[in-house]
């Protein structure tokens, strides 16, 4: 299966994202990622052993899709890192563009947009009756010489220095996290 990570869903995870003055930025996912089917069928039976067994595997394709670490930890879940850098032009949707755990925007304008939605602006999906719950966190380190536009966090963000944070917790009943921010160099 190619691309086994878009099939997956965040669950339990803290996210962080550093953007640098020259708009180049560098992202990690530390959590939990759920196979929603394998959730939902845990809650109403046992996994049978072969499907475990064959989700365990998976695993490894994690591992292939470029994540640092992905153990398989049972009923559908798996603990996973996944870490990296772009350039300021490069997006990142992770997991998918069509349900992020979070993601990086650069716009037109050479702005940069950051949350934790799809690209339409909505929220994460839900997954009714699957038994899971996102509870995540999503920080966005801002060092000087970003100008940070409009934000939505839950709380000022924190200054130390030559750099700034913006926290915000993540669950199904929060509004969709964002903060808008341009290079000044």
């Amino acid at each position: 299966m190619r691309n086994f990570s878009r099939t997956l869903t965040p669950e339990q995870f803290d996210a962080k994202v550093i953007v640098y003055p020259d708009g180049r930025y560098a992202y990690s996912y530390v959590g939990t990622l759920t196979f929603v089917p394998a959730l939902v069928q845990s809650a109403r039976v046992k996994v049978c052993e072969r499907c475990e067994a064959q989700l365990k595997k998976l695993a490894a394709q994690l591992l292939q899709e470029g994540f640092r670490k992905a153990d398989y930890i049972g009923d559908g879940r798996y603990r996973v890192i996944f870490e990296g850098d772009r350039a300021k032009d490069e997006p990142l949707f992770f997991l998918s563009r069509e349900n992020p755990a979070f993601s990086v925007m650069p716009q037109l304008d050479g702005a940069i947009m950051i949350g934790a939605f799809r690209s339409d602006g909505s929220p994460m999906r839900g997954y009714n009756g699957s038994g899971a719950e996102t509870d995540g966190s999503l920080n966005v380190t801002v060092e000087s010489g970003i100008r940070v536009i409009r934000h939505n966090a839950q709380e000022e963000p924190l200054m130390h220095g030559s750099f700034a944070e913006y926290y915000w917790r993540i669950n199904l009943r929060t509004a969709a996290p964002f903060i808008v921010m341009q290079a000044t160099r």
